[in-house]
């Protein structure tokens, strides 16, 4: 969400406060959007727009620079959301510049030690608990504010996380929770899949099964020093198995998923409305008696459909025809199923409709109700996959139980 404004007055000046932090030690779970790739100060407003209090800007795997970076900090200070930079992992003043530019947090990367933990938060923290040095930055709103009363509260505001996403790092995770200015541990699961060599399973990383004992035990290494638990995952199981084990900050989308999932939506969308006013068209068609389905090549010319089109619309009137010969009280459930070829949020095709029509006949008759509601639920409710490979999964399911 989009955190209220609040800001601090010290002397010299008024500051504003990290809700996010604010959020963490207060044990709420934070979604973040993640900026790796299109480092434009218009993605920074789109996020806050869209409800993010909170943004990730990639420094380690990105192009992105300092004049770039300072960008996005100032749209991001404009907007009222707050900034963590993913710095690459090097030397002193990797870590301060983005500071003095204006940025709420940090994230080490490949943190393997307590003592590589300790280091980033020396470089990261004024004295006493760390080594930085004072700048006159944009943080400190040029020099201009109390030094004191400034890196009191830089020290207090700023969000310090490490990455745990290498096999040693899971090893020393106790020791690295338990480092003080150490705010947030995210565990990173592809690389940590690659660290056990499990990449190439054919399993998703964030689901295989050493990576979510490295969940288990970073949460509660984490719960044990008072620390949050993060990690990159997108909606859907993984990501309630992931907070059912503690994660409490969520990186849960990023610039380039979010703009390729609403071109390919977008685009699936027009497809499916052309689809469905040509199906529906056809079973206008068919319903007034003017197709000929035994003269599949003659029909599609003289209506000017393809040859696959009412092809298929054949199929599903043959198959459909035998379902409810075969079983009355299928009538319904088949005839909804041609209601939502060209109804809903999207289509049913043809051929998922042919398709399950034939199968469900391979299936004892006193299940074939049950299965097709099954189906029905489960592609009403899903943002996405075919009915055909729902109907799938029930029919196995079915079968294993019978097994």
């Amino acid at each position: 969400m989009v955190w209220p404004r609040r800001v601090a007055t010290i002397r010299g000046g008024i500051v504003k406060t990290n809700q996010t932090k604010a959020a963490l030690l207060g044990g709420a779970t934070v979604e973040i959007v993640e900026i790796n790739r299109i480092f434009d100060p218009v993605v920074v407003e789109l996020a806050a727009q869209a409800g993010f209090g909170c943004v990730w800007i990639d420094m380690e795997h990105s192009h992105l620079g300092l004049d770039g970076l300072s960008q996005l900090i100032l749209a991001a200070r404009a907007t009222g959301v707050d900034t963590v930079v993913r710095i690459p992992k090097g030397p002193y003043n990797q870590v301060i510049k983005p500071l003095e530019l204006g940025a709420g947090g940090l994230v080490w990367p490949h943190c393997k030690s307590a003592d590589e933990a300790r280091s980033f938060v020396q470089m990261a923290k004024f004295r006493p608990l760390g080594l930085r040095g004072l700048g006159c930055g944009r943080d400190s709103q040029y020099g201009t504010l109390d030094p004191t009363e400034y890196m009191g509260r830089a020290d207090a505001e700023t969000i310090l996380g490490v990455m745990i996403e290498d096999a040693e790092g899971v090893e020393e995770v106790e020791a690295i929770a338990a480092i003080e200015g150490i705010d947030l541990l995210f565990v990173g699961p592809s690389d940590l899949a690659h660290s056990y060599g499990v990449e190439r399973e054919g399993v998703p990383h964030i689901d295989h099964e050493r990576v979510l004992a490295a969940f288990d035990r970073v949460g509660a290494a984490c719960a044990a020093n008072g620390k949050a638990m993060g990690t990159a995952v997108g909606p859907g199981e993984s990501m309630r198995r992931v907070v059912a084990k503690g994660t409490r900050w969520l990186n849960c989308c990023h610039d380039m998923s979010a703009l390729t999932s609403g071109l390919r939506s977008a685009r699936q969308a027009t497809i499916g409305a052309k689809q469905r006013t040509i199906t529906q068209q056809l079973l206008d068609l068919y319903h007034r008696g003017e197709l000929d389905l035994d003269d599949i090549s003659g029909t599609a010319k003289r209506h000017d459909f393809s040859r696959s089109m009412v092809n298929h619309l054949a199929s599903f009137v043959q198959h459909k025809a035998k379902c409810v010969e075969a079983l009355p009280e299928a009538a319904p459930l088949v005839e909804r199923m041609e209601q939502a070829l060209v109804d809903g949020r999207r289509g049913l095709a043809l051929t998922d409709a042919y398709y399950v029509c034939l199968a469900v006949q391979s299936l004892p008759k006193e299940r074939w109700l049950e299965v097709l509601q099954a189906t029905f639920d489960r592609w009403e409710h899903a943002d996405q996959g075919s009915f055909k490979t729902f109907f799938d999964e029930v029919k196995e399911r079915l079968q294993a139980e019978q097994g």
